[in-house]
């Protein structure tokens, strides 16, 4: 069975939820007086550390890929390539909820309350935008090659179809 990557689509519709949504909770917010807007820098630390680890663990699969590395647990790649989607997913989404966020609170940057929360947003907003970017390139980098060669010919259908043998 083939993975397929996540497509465009997908990235805009969460990132178009994320905006709409984060817009929704800062509006809410701001009519009640609980201080919840922005996030802390601890959180995107956190981000920063949760798309490395995807790095990391998606260069290990595309040495495999490239074939300088001899053996890789099927396991661990399937983690690779789960993780990966959902972070590129994730990233999206949480793109579009500190950009909503931002664009409600922009207009009261003057206090000081609201101009921290626009920075905080924007450390995130930044952060989460490289975890989407990370979650796409491991991605990629899980796609096999084809079977066949370059142009994904099949020389010998016994061996791509595992019906084949059983038969």
């Amino acid at each position: 069975m083939k993975a397929r990557r996540t497509s465009w689509a997908a990235l805009i519709c969460a990132l178009a939820a994320g905006v709409a949504l984060g817009y929704a909770f800062a509006r809410f917010i701001g009519l009640t007086n609980l201080p919840l807007l922005g996030t802390t820098y601890v959180a995107s630390g956190i981000l920063f550390l949760l798309g490395l680890t995807v790095l990391i663990m998606g260069i290990t699969v595309r040495r495999y890929v490239k074939g300088s590395l001899k053996y890789l647990d099927p396991g661990r790649a399937f983690l690779t390539l789960a993780s990966a989607k959902s972070l590129s997913i994730g990233g999206s989404f949480l793109v579009g909820w500190f950009l909503g966020q931002i664009i409600d609170t922009s207009s009261k940057a003057d206090a000081s309350f609201f101009r921290h929360a626009l920075i905080t947003c924007a450390v995130a907003a930044f952060v989460s935008l490289l975890d989407a970017a990370c979650g796409i390139a491991v991605e990629r980098w899980c796609q096999l090659p084809p079977t066949g060669g370059k142009k994904g010919k099949k020389n010998n259908p016994q061996q791509t179809d595992p019906g084949a043998q059983a038969a």
